[in-house]
């Protein structure tokens, strides 16, 4: 028992692995010299509002990423997902020569592209647990989230 007499989560290490060599084999199916980038499993998010006469209706749609990462080259390759860790779509890369800034914003670390006023901007967000399977993949990384927190703050620079 934890703090409080609250349980710990008792984790499938097991289906952990599996999905994380999922990732593996998806990113570098995708990704040239993808053996050297360390993954991570992030999410983005979406929110639309509505407003009709007497309620108002948000909807969040939730997107599962691959985040690779390379300390070597300064890049960030995004592929997006499925929470079963079925396929993925072309891959984002990101430089950081060849974007006009990242930071985090409202917890989200947020790539700003190049180009005018409306080029636009990536966010994504990484956790250590994701353990809700209607949503995302089964997945404890606090190895691999601990290695992004100190990659992204040179990546920023």
């Amino acid at each position: 028992m934890g703090l409080f007499g609250k349980k710990k989560k008792a984790w499938d290490e097991g289906r952990i692995q599996e999905n994380k060599a999922k990732m593996r084999a998806l990113f570098e199916q995708v990704v040239e010299d993808a053996a050297g980038y360390q993954l991570v499993y992030a999410y983005s998010s979406s929110i639309k509002t509505s407003n009709y006469i007497l309620a108002r209706k948000t909807t969040y749609t939730y997107t599962s990423l691959i985040v690779g990462f390379r300390e070597a080259d300064m890049s960030i390759v995004i592929l997006q997902t499925t929470p079963e860790l079925e396929g993925c779509s072309d891959p984002e890369i990101f430089r950081k020569g060849e974007i006009k800034k990242a930071k985090v914003v409202q917890g989200g670390f947020t790539i700003y592209h190049k180009g005018g006023l409306m080029a636009g901007y990536t966010q994504f967000y990484i956790s250590d647990e994701y353990d809700d399977d209607n949503l995302f993949a089964y997945m404890r990384q606090s190895e691999e989230a601990a290695q992004w927190d100190i990659f992204w703050p040179k990546f920023c620079k």
